[in-house]
């Protein structure tokens, strides 16, 4: 299986750290701080009694030029067969396994060396169709299109900029950060502006379909949270949006504003055009659709495994995944 030795991954590091800077070192956040970090991902798939053919798929993180820079070392699976694949919209890679009469959990997992740089909007990425248009929890037509006309941005007059301030400002203004009740987490435009809280992936599909409304390109990135600490490890995820503008992605992170902004409203106001380096992205996009398909359709995001037993999904709690990093000196 295609893999790099453990024991070359210390000889690699400095290389990948000169290699990456020189490739972020003409971007505008060249002077913000920035992280290189060793990151894995683990999963392991339990096996329901009676299974024939096991599939897996486990999303790894991809360079996202400007901003992050990717170097995978290592990638293997406990059994099966196993191999790297991309979804054709986006391009997110995933660990692809397929294990015939398995007798045990299923372990796959993957490590890289990653430098993030802080994300003042020189994001290099494609823009594809699929950024300006409905996804299966946000569609574009009715309560989105009649938002974006009420916040007056399909005023050409107004620069993509202001535009996509006064969807944040909206958004902002209008959600609390609450997982205190049914329905938050999917990402629901209509949950998002019925009933106005949840989690950062119902703040950015708010976001989301206003902007796509008004004609805005609009990206959805799924990641995992680091923190400041040199080390450590965490099971959640979080998701941010970027808007295109000049071509390049401009960066928000409207739910984190949140939390901050009763405290610290300055720092509210910086997610409005910035990202911390304190992240991985790990997948982009929304109905995200497996490679190959899974018998299910697509993701409605993917950031976590996902496993099908004789073609039935596999239910799995965050028990199931571990993601870790150690800061590289």
């Amino acid at each position: 299986m295609p893999a790099l030795a453990y024991s070359r991954h210390a000889a690699m590091a400095l290389s990948l750290v000169a290699a990456s800077c020189s490739n972020l070192s003409n971007d505008p956040a060249a002077n913000e701080p920035r992280r290189v970090f060793e990151f894995s991902y683990e999963a392991t798939i339990p096996v329901p009694s009676g299974c024939e053919r096991l599939e897996a798929w486990v999303p790894v993180a991809s360079t996202d030029p400007g901003v992050q820079s990717v170097d995978l070392l290592r990638w293997k699976a406990s059994a099966g067969t196993a191999t790297i694949t991309r979804d054709e919209v986006y391009g997110n890679r995933m660990i692809h396994v397929v294990t015939e009469r398995p007798q045990e959990p299923l372990t796959i997992s993957w490590r890289a060396k990653i430098l993030r740089s802080t994300d003042v909007g020189q994001g290099r990425g494609p823009v594809h169709a699929r950024y300006v248009q409905s996804t299966a929890f946000v569609p574009l037509e009715g309560r989105a299109k009649q938002m974006a006309i009420d916040l007056g941005i399909t005023d050409a007059a107004l620069t993509t900029e202001q535009r996509a301030r006064r969807i944040y400002d909206d958004v902002l203004a209008g959600m609390a950060y609450d997982k205190n009740h049914d329905g938050w987490g999917m990402g629901s435009f209509e949950h998002a502006t019925k009933v106005c809280k949840g989690n950062c992936t119902d703040f950015h599909s708010r976001f989301l379909g206003v902007g796509r409304a008004a004609g805005i390109p609009v990206r959805f990135t799924m990641g995992i949270p680091l923190g400041t600490a040199k080390t450590g490890s965490v099971n959640g995820y979080h998701c941010w949006a970027h808007y295109r503008d000049d071509g390049t992605w401009h960066p928000v992170d409207i739910s984190e504003a949140d939390k901050v902004f009763a405290t610290d409203p300055k720092k509210a106001d910086w997610f409005f055009g910035h990202l911390d380096p304190d992240r991985v992205s790990i997948s982009f996009g929304r109905d995200v659709q497996l490679e190959p398909p899974a018998k299910s359709g697509p993701r409605n995001f993917f950031v976590y495994p996902y496993a099908e037993a004789d073609g039935r999904e596999i239910p799995m709690d965050k028990s199931a995944w571990t993601f870790r990093w150690e800061e590289l000196d």
